[in-house]
């Protein structure tokens, strides 16, 4: 029996929801014996009674992502799929993965890290603003005049103890999914307000995709390359997404490291796969073997 985990106390348990849906479809068509369970205080007795072959973790945010629930399965000897603990833990903190990704000279933002609303002396106008271990763009905003710095940061604030503000990179957003340590197509995202926020994400119907993302060959390879080198740095498994903006010169600078990606109807790594020829299947049974 499979087991998909979904849910949890995470201010993203909804999207998690859709996504283990999806999860538990594919997986019932692909002939598995197939249960979707809930993050709550019980897991950990209802997996020892039902003894899963695995556990295909489909939760986003914390504690699905930071390596919580990765060590309680590891505690109970019950394999899973996606990166392990440490790695889950790396990637959920965007200050940790900013920092190892700039020791092995790979472009990130140049930014600052605080701990209170007492200690941000952050001028650089335009910026981003957001807390270090969220997902969904949950928390974030992008700071255009330096008025709505103060609101942003308390923003932030509310989601972590840690926040991050960064230089904001002109240029264009871009996702890069991983499968196994192997690119997939890029894809482009075109916001209708420029911003990819959670609502732009999940609610509203108005954001364009374009994958793979029209950009020189050239650059596309280099990016593709950054992709599995970043997967192999961070020491990730199964899927993950690299989220990335290209600037006006081509640069790509590295945003964040999605260790499970959304798999919703709009999500991002199932777009990317289909444009790779890979159903979406054929995705979830590649994530369960990897």
């Amino acid at each position: 029996m499979i087991v998909v985990l979904k849910g949890g106390p995470s201010p993203e348990a909804e999207v998690s929801r859709k996504s283990a849906a999806a999860v538990v479809k594919a997986l019932k068509n692909l002939g598995y014996e197939v249960l979707d369970l809930e993050l709550d205080e019980n897991v950990a007795k209802n997996l020892i009674e039902l003894k899963p072959q695995k556990v295909f973790i489909a939760l986003h945010g914390v504690p699905g992502e930071d390596g919580s629930v990765q060590g309680l399965l590891e505690t109970l000897r019950i394999p899973y799929t996606g990166c392990g603990v440490e790695s889950s833990a790396i990637c959920m903190d965007k200050d940790a993965t900013k920092r190892i990704l700039k020791s092995f000279g790979i472009p990130v933002p140049a930014g600052e890290t605080y701990f209170s609303k007492k200690e941000v002396d952050w001028i650089e106008i335009p910026c981003v603003v957001k807390p270090a271990r969220t997902g969904s763009t949950v928390g974030i905003s992008v700071v255009k005049k330096q008025e709505e710095l103060e609101k942003a940061v308390e923003l932030a604030f509310k989601y972590d103890t840690k926040i991050i503000i960064e230089e904001f990179i002109e240029g264009r957003e871009l996702t890069i999914p991983v499968l196994n340590g192997k690119a997939l197509p890029i894809v482009g995202i075109i916001p209708e307000g420029g911003f990819y926020d959670y609502e732009a994400k999940y609610k509203k119907h108005t954001t364009k995709y374009e994958v793979p993302t029209q950009i020189p060959e050239k650059i596309a390879k280099k990016i593709r390359k950054l992709a599995e080198k970043i997967f192999h740095i961070l020491e990730c498994k199964g899927a993950v997404r690299i989220d990335l903006r290209l600037d006006e010169m081509n640069v790509p600078y590295i945003l964040e490291v999605n260790t499970i990606p959304g798999m919703t109807e709009r999500s991002l790594l199932p777009k990317s796969a289909e444009a790779a020829g890979i159903t979406f299947e054929e995705l979830i049974e590649e994530i369960l073997k990897g």
